[in-house]
């Protein structure tokens, strides 16, 4: 009788473990992210993709790309943990494709917090390494529309600001990203 439990769960364990996060796991590991993730990171993501599509020859143009926050449109020297996260999701994206980044927010020392913990990134010039020299950097905008919020994404060569190659995406608010834009979906609703 055992033996028959045990023969009819296999299949349902088989399908489960097909459906396990070792895809997602892998995803990072190599490189590629799933297909069939709609969110915030894939759309970011499949921008990347599509940048270093129309600029094959990225890598061999001498130095490391940088990335700049994504600024909000209305007024660009102004951003939201939207723009920085969109920021940090090319960072990412671009290492996977081998890209050389460089890191803009790196310290030059520790910080080191009884709450906090171990902080190596900040934003106060004074406590951050020099700027790198880039061939390209990364920039780009985005605009809260009343149901979407649309990202532009440009790579601009550091020397001469020629655009090499440029990608949109478009996210619907939700209350997430809603969240990270610091409004209220209330209108939403």
């Amino acid at each position: 009788m055992k033996r028959r439990h045990l023969l009819a769960a296999l299949p349902a364990t088989v399908m489960l473990a097909g459906c396990s996060y070792t895809d997602i796991g892998q995803s990072v590991i190599s490189g590629t992210w799933p297909s069939q993730r709609s969110d915030l990171a894939a759309r970011a993501y499949r921008a990347v993709d599509d940048m270093l599509a129309g600029a094959p020859t990225l890598q061999d143009r001498g130095g490391p790309v940088v990335v700049a926050t994504i600024g909000d449109i209305g007024n660009l020297d102004h951003s939201t943990p939207f723009g920085n996260i969109v920021s940090d999701m090319i960072r990412t994206r671009l290492v996977q494709r081998g890209v050389a980044v460089t890191e803009l927010r790196l310290r030059s020392s520790v910080r080191l917090g009884r709450s906090d913990g171990e902080l190596m990134l900040g934003r106060n010039p004074r406590t951050l390494l020099p700027p790198p020299l880039a061939a390209e950097v990364v920039t780009g905008t985005y605009a809260v529309g009343s149901s979407d919020i649309y990202v532009s994404l440009k790579i601009v060569a550091a020397g001469d600001a020629y655009i090499l190659a440029a990608a949109d995406f478009e996210m619907p608010r939700t209350w997430n990203v809603d969240q990270l834009l610091g409004t209220s979906t209330a209108s939403l609703r």
